[in-house]
């Protein structure tokens, strides 16, 4: 089998959900085999098809234990959502499913997954991502290490380094992972996920970590993280891709659009350009989310297309 590559966008790697082992192991097997360059994905384009052999090969499963742990893990995936929060704008938070559809075939023995069309602008067309092989991650045996080691990577990936002390307040972190509620002493922590995510990085991943404190009462984590080699942060999503695998035209390109939008906002303060109420609210509203999420990989086809318009109509007063 191919080398399976997962993209997603860096959003999708600090929102907020909580998968098990499955189905996150799941997840990111559907990913990988998904062709992250599609600008406006077809139904068909998000849709992946597999067989149970090929799943169990690839987990290194049992082909009796794959087909369970595929129909066990995929029922449940429809129970879960994913949600991304918004300090600013007038969206303070989006809900959605990981997938629309799914499909057991008993006599082919295969398995289809519709992902949804929420989630494309966070799989798709992707401007800032993390990007790793599954192989990486296909071993570990605690439902949290998934979730540390993508973080990490974005926090890695963002800061073009590989290796650094990556810190975030214990508060986040649980709200990060879904845990605010639970683990309100650091030991528990400690004891039933930041030690089992060590343990799962150090033994399996190309990542080498260690995890301290800080504050007394502790308040913050320090993540003392290191890829095994150096991490070429340039490379093109069509190094994953087979050379016959079409690629769509680009949308326009986030710096683009985002040095376009502030000089029309610039204008509209100096009051050279009066938009009316609905554009001058969505121009902010866009800057304000760019600015939380670095770019515009989040834009739906409408957002765009709207922003897009709205650009073009003040671009030459």
């Amino acid at each position: 089998m191919a080398e399976l590559v997962v993209f997603k966008a860096n959003e999708l790697a600090v929102s907020r959900y909580d998968l098990t082992e499955h189905e996150t192991k799941l997840i990111l097997f559907c990913v990988a085999k998904l062709n992250p360059t599609y600008e406006e994905p077809t139904e068909f384009q998000r849709t992946v098809k597999f067989t149970c052999s090929e799943y169990a090969n690839f987990m290194e499963l049992s082909y009796e234990n794959a087909w369970g742990r595929l129909n066990a893990a995929t029922s449940d995936l429809f129970k879960r959502s994913v949600e991304l929060i918004y300090p600013t704008g007038d969206v303070s938070k989006r809900i959605f499913n990981w997938a629309e559809y799914a499909e057991f075939n008993r006599a082919e023995q295969t398995v289809t997954l519709v992902f949804s069309r929420y989630i494309v602008p966070l799989l798709f067309h992707l401007k800032r991502f993390i990007k790793y092989n599954l192989d990486h991650v296909k071993s570990f045996e605690n439902k949290y290490s998934m979730r540390v080691y993508e973080w990490l990577l974005k926090e890695l990936t963002q800061r073009k380094t590989h290796r650094a002390n990556i810190e975030i307040g214990i508060d986040e972190f649980k709200f990060m992972l879904m845990l605010e509620t639970k683990y309100k002493e650091f030991k528990t922590l400690n004891r039933d996920v930041l030690k089992p995510v060590m343990t799962d990085m150090n033994s399996y991943s190309n990542m080498k970590l260690d995890i301290g404190k800080r504050g007394r009462p502790a308040d913050t984590l320090i993540f003392q993280c290191e890829l095994d080699k150096k991490v070429d942060f340039t490379k093109e999503f069509q190094e994953a891709i087979p050379d016959n695998t079409h690629i769509d035209k680009p949308r326009a390109d986030s710096d683009i659009l985002i040095q376009d939008l502030k000089k029309l906002l610039l204008s509209i303060e100096e009051s050279r350009i009066q938009p009316n109420s609905f554009e001058h609210k969505f121009l902010i509203d866009m800057k304000s989310k760019y600015e939380l999420n670095g770019s515009f990989s989040w834009l739906s086809p409408k957002q765009n297309q709207t922003l897009t318009k709205i650009l073009a109509k003040y671009r030459h007063i």
